[in-house]
């Protein structure tokens, strides 16, 4: 939005441009300033929490896998000591 000021005379135009442009400086400094407070403060700790708990269910699952597996080895194990037939 261009903030239109009207010309009393004909010494102002050059103020009136000014007065437009500092405006629009201003708006694409505000939507990239809001654009990186977005970031830092809600996208980059989410990721690190997405992060955290990939990590943690990736090492929980890998924990559990090699759990089963021992233990299949051992049942394994016992059945052939003790259950021949």
């Amino acid at each position: 939005m261009i903030i239109k000021v009207k010309r009393l005379s004909k010494l102002m135009p050059m103020k009136t441009e000014l007065i437009n442009e500092f405006y629009l400086m201003q708006q694409s400094r505000s939507n990239t300033k809001y654009l990186e407070v977005l970031d830092e403060r809600v996208y980059e700790p989410v990721k690190k929490v997405n992060k955290h708990v990939s990590t943690w269910m990736e090492g929980r699952g890998l924990m559990l896998m090699n759990l089963e597996n021992t233990l299949n080895r051992s049942v394994r194990r016992l059945r052939k000591k003790y259950f021949r037939f």
